[in-house]
Order: C-alpha cells, then structure tokens, then sequence
C-alpha cells in the first residue's frame, strides 16, 4: 500500500466529471518529480463535499459525511485508514477501514469520493493499493531543468513581444 494525500480537487460542472488527484507521499529517496499521482473522477456535488470537509466547512445540520463521523463515533470505533484498493477504468473501488476495541477492524465498501471525506473529516491516512497506482498512476515527467528551460524560452518570447501584438 502507497499512503497519499489528496493533493487538489478540480471541480467542474454539468456533464463534465470532477477529478480528485491523489499524490504520493514523498520519501527521501524520492524526488519530486518521481512522485506519482492517481486522478479520480467524480460527481461535482461529491467533490464539492469533499471540498467543504478540507475547508472544515460546518453546516447547521449534518451533512452525510459529519453523519457518517458521528456514527463511526457513537458505535466507539474509529476510522483506522481509506485504502483504494480496485480499479475497472473509470471506476475506482475504495474501503473504509475501521477499528473497533483497537483491535477489530471492520471493512466497509464505499465509493472513493465518501472514502475520501469521511478520512478527512476523521483525519485518518489514505493509502492506494499498489496494483491500483501502477496501472492508473501517473508520474511528473519535468525536472528541475526542465522547468529552468521552459522559463527561459518564455521569458525569450515575452522580449520579443511589442504592445502592438497585444
């Protein structure tokens, strides 16, 4: 299992699928660049959910997600860990891992998207399978120099522009 966080939540709307990215914990021997990502679609209204649980947003009532939490507090057991654990493109499969009496663990199938804010809500790690990142992963491919370059050509162009262009 690769633990990750969730590194950004592209929200879109209408027929469009928001996108949950999920980046790699970096570890000493691995370099920014290297670290992989893993993209989920989902629902705007899920990402939008799972928004307002890292903005720690508070509703009067509460939302699925604090219901869920309460509950998972009510039955005096915890939310050990998220693991994504499948994928059938484009459909992630994840589980919600909880203990119980600190040693019993319960497992309960959820969608990603639930998952996901139900372990940030309850500040628990989120760890992808490692099947699952090495077939729907994906890797920065630019580098330090390559970034240096880029900003070169850019800044070569911008010199050559006149407000005539604009």
């Amino acid at each position: 299992m690769i633990r990750v966080d969730i590194e950004s939540i592209i929200m879109a709307a209408g027929p469009v699928p928001s996108i949950i990215v999920l980046r790699e914990r970096s570890h000493d021997q691995i370099g920014e660049a290297d670290r992989r990502a893993l993209s989920i679609q989902t629902g705007s209204f899920e990402a939008a959910a799972l928004g307002r649980s890292i903005e720690h947003v508070e509703s009067p009532r509460p939302v699925t997600h604090g219901l869920m939490n309460d509950i998972v507090d009510k039955l005096d057991a915890t939310v050990a860990r998220v693991e994504i654990n499948d994928v059938d493109a484009p459909v992630f499969y994840s589980t919600i891992i909880l203990s119980q009496g600190g040693s019993e663990e319960i497992k309960v199938d959820a969608r990603p998207s639930d998952a996901l804010a139900l372990a940030v809500r309850s500040r628990a790690p989120i760890f992808v399978e490692d099947d699952v990142m090495n077939r729907a992963g994906s890797t920065a491919v630019r580098s330090a120099e390559s970034n240096e370059a880029e900003f070169e050509r850019f800044d070569e162009f911008v010199q050559t522009l006149s407000p005539e262009d604009f």
